[in-house]
């Protein structure tokens, strides 16, 4: 049962009756290193973790944040965004460009002692971005298994990785508990343990001073993806002392500890904001920020107004704060209400990389950079949350 619908570039697609899938050809010259790098945008992208709806200053809460207030003014706020309910799940879609009923990742998060990991045969953003001259780097958190060596982030695409294989550790020590007396150190660069580099440093900070040193280094001619996976705002709800001065009235003790760690992010994407200026990056980039889910609210977040939190289908667990800022934006300081997902940025990237997307790769996303860009009509009408064998958990959103 499918119907047909026009794409993009005018020609029909299949729609099937849970699974939009657009396949596009993009021909480019094949890369060169004498071709002029600085036509090609840099990319860098800001992934926070359990970030709710209402958390963030322009949707109306009484946390502050005023950076990625700023950021999202002076871009795109993308106000009927998607994801998916939980981190592996959304993490899989971002890097693929497929919907996780095609990686065999919808059921769950890939838990520290599960043989499992985001499917080898899959082509990575990253990969893609490689094939086109792009240095990638990733910082933070990564959680789509290591269970082998081929599953590690270096593998997959990125030239260099710092970061937590799992993501909901001790914000100091790094350390993750999977059940009493079972932990296990999480920090990493590259593919070992990165023990000399540990100084007890919070993660949201540390992570940012690593994106510093990585704009310090590369030459900004060259063009760069940044994929920036914060720790922050899981749990556990851990903050410095000082990001709290401005939550003491806050009477639920862990809405206050999130409020400090959200408090803490937001000065995080104004410091790697302020490192694109420095290094002379900013004005051939594009930001996109993006929460993973929706909060929870018994640890500390909130969807309001939107019904449920992380790890349910309802509109609260999979509706994203999400913007895009960039001085290469044709329609700065709007606001894009049509149907976004996830999946779309492997093929706006992509895209935008002049690289190639091949027919066989078969992609759910869309490029929807003149959607965001020039405010030009979205073709996504729908698009698929969830189907498993066990139980439907698909919602058609139209």
């Amino acid at each position: 049962m499918a119907e047909k619908s026009k794409s993009h570039n005018g020609h029909i697609c299949e729609k099937s009756f849970l699974v939009v899938i657009q396949v596009g050809l993009h021909f480019v010259k094949p890369f060169s290193p004498e071709f002029a790098y600085v036509s090609k945008p840099h990319l860098v992208f800001i992934l926070a973790d359990d970030q709710g709806f209402r958390d963030v200053g322009y949707h109306g809460s009484e946390i502050r944040t005023p950076a990625l207030d700023r950021l999202a003014a002076e871009g795109v706020k993308l106000e009927n965004y998607y994801v998916q309910p939980m981190c592996t799940p959304s993490r899989s879609q971002l890097i693929t460009g497929k919907y996780q009923i095609h990686t065999g990742l919808q059921h769950s998060i890939i838990r520290p002692t599960q043989p499992n990991c985001l499917p080898l045969d899959n082509m990575t953003l990253p990969q893609k971005l490689k094939e086109v001259g792009y240095s990638t780097h990733m910082v933070g958190k990564w959680h789509l298994g290591f269970y082998r060596k081929e599953c590690m982030p270096t593998q997959r695409g990125f030239d260099s990785f710092f970061g937590s294989l799992l993501g909901s550790g001790d914000y100091y020590t790094h350390y993750k508990c999977d059940s009493p007396g079972i932990c296990g150190y999480d920090l990493y660069e590259n593919d070992n343990a990165a023990w000399d580099h540990d100084n007890g440093i919070y993660s949201t900070q540390m992570y940012t001073q690593k994106v510093q040193q990585i704009l310090q280094s590369h030459n900004p001619k060259k063009p760069i993806f940044l994929y920036i996976a914060y720790q922050a705002v899981h749990s556990p709800l851990q903050a410095p002392g000082k990001y709290f001065e401005n939550y003491r009235s806050i009477n639920n003790i862990n809405r206050r500890r999130y409020a400090a760690m959200l408090a803490c992010l937001d000065e995080a994407v104004h410091n790697v904001t302020l490192a694109l200026k420095r290094y002379g990056y900013y004005d051939n980039s594009i930001i996109i920020y993006s929460s993973d889910n929706g909060g929870q609210p018994m640890a500390g977040g909130s969807n309001w107004p939107l019904r449920g939190s992380k790890g349910t289908y309802w509109e609260g667990g999979i509706r994203a704060v999400g913007f895009v800022h960039s001085p290469l934006l044709k329609n700065k300081g709007s606001v894009c209400k049509e149907l976004v997902h996830i999946t779309d940025w492997f093929p706006t990237l992509i895209t935008l990389a002049e690289g190639q997307i091949d027919e066989d790769i078969q992609l759910d996303g869309y490029d929807i950079w003149e959607t965001i860009s020039e405010a030009t009509f979205q073709i996504t009408m729908e698009m698929t949350l969830n189907f498993s064998n066990s139980i439907v958990e698909a919602h058609i959103m139209e």
